[in-house]
C-alpha cells in the first residue's frame, strides 16, 4: 500500500493530487497550492534577581514533548498582530500580563517542522519571589 499523501486532495474542487511536490496543481480545476509555514509567536521575558537574569519558561502539558521545558508560545491566530500573539501566549500559558507594544523582534527562524518562529523580546522584570 502507498503511504498517505499529506495534503492529498484540492482544497478547492475535492480532486486528488497526483504528485507529492510543492507546489501542487489541482489535475482537475488548475488550483495551485502551497506548502507555506505555520506562524508560531514565542516570549522572550527575562527576569532579574540578586542572582542573575533567567528567561520565563513553561513545563509542557501536552505532546510533544510532554513534561519539557519550553518557551511560551503558540500559533499566530488568522489575522492576529504577531505582538499579541506573544502577549497572549504568554498570558495563556503563565498568567503574566504585557502589553503588545513592548514587544520587539527578537529573531525569526525556521523550524524543520514548516514553522515560522517569531521570537519576542519583552523588557526584563524582576522575577517573582
Amino acid at each position: 500500500m502507498a503511504p498517505l499523501l499529506r495534503d492529498s486532495h484540492c482544497s478547492t474542487c475535492g480532486a486528488p493530487f497526483t504528485t507529492a511536490d510543492w507546489p501542487r496543481t489541482c489535475p482537475a480545476c488548475g488550483t495551485v497550492t502551497y506548502r507555506n509555514p505555520l506562524p508560531v509567536a514565542v516570549a522572550l521575558l527575562p527576569v532579574e534577581d540578586a542572582r542573575g537574569t533567567g528567561l520565563v519558561v513553561i513545563t509542557r502539558t501536552i505532546e510533544p514533548a510532554r513534561g519539557g521545558v519550553a518557551l511560551p508560545g503558540g500559533f499566530i491566530d488568522f489575522g492576529e498582530d504577531w505582538r499579541t500573539a506573544v502577549v497572549r501566549e504568554l498570558r495563556e500559558e503563565t498568567g503574566i500580563e504585557a502589553p503588545a507594544a513592548d514587544v520587539t523582534l527578537a529573531d525569526a527562524l525556521s523550524s524543520p517542522a514548516g514553522h515560522l518562529l517569531l521570537f519576542g523580546l519583552l523588557p526584563p522584570r524582576p522575577a517573582p519571589t
